[in-house]
């Protein structure tokens, strides 16, 4: 797979979804927008639905600070103190408090980050975005290993199955 397709695909406003020879498939950025394509390397690539790239009241988030930073201002939006918030979430007494101050470090695990923002009437979500330049390096590069990783993954999700099913 070439780099060079790889970015021209993501700059006329493809997600990227995934890469298996010389096909890229790619889904449109625009909320409610559905469509995907399987496009060949080589080939003209159209452009992407021209709308709006994310939903006008998505938070765009870089870093654990901005994370930070949101939640204490939705808190403070709605006029709620961290005890509160600690309530509403059934997160333990005074690790909000830890988490929000400024020159404070420490982070949340999954599950507290999860309780913290469905507190604050928010929802976690993972939407596609950009690849990064080294990302679309490493796709490119690893491009003659994905059958060998594809039976290890199928392996490992038939084992994962298997554990599943002995737990119940």
């Amino acid at each position: 797979m070439d780099l060079k397709f790889l970015k021209e695909v993501q700059s006329l406003g493809w997600h990227i979804n995934g890469v298996l020879g010389d096909e890229v498939r790619v889904s449109c950025p625009a909320v409610g927008c559905g469509m995907k394509a399987k496009l060949k390397q080589g080939s003209s690539i159209p452009f992407a639905d021209p709308g709006s790239r994310r939903n006008r009241l998505d938070v765009p988030l870089q870093s654990y600070d901005d994370l930070r930073r949101a939640l204490r201002g939705r808190r403070e939006d709605l006029a709620l103190t961290i005890l509160e918030v600690e309530e509403i979430g059934g997160i333990a007494t005074d690790h909000l408090a830890k988490f929000e101050k400024d020159a404070h470090t420490k982070m949340p695990n999954a599950q507290t980050l999860i309780e913290w923002v469905q507190a604050l009437g928010y929802e976690l979500v993972l939407r596609p975005a950009d690849l990064t330049p080294f990302a679309m390096r490493v796709v490119c590069d690893t491009r003659d290993k994905v059958a060998s990783r594809s039976k290890r993954f199928t392996a490992e999700g038939r084992r994962r199955n298997e554990r599943a099913g002995q737990a119940k």
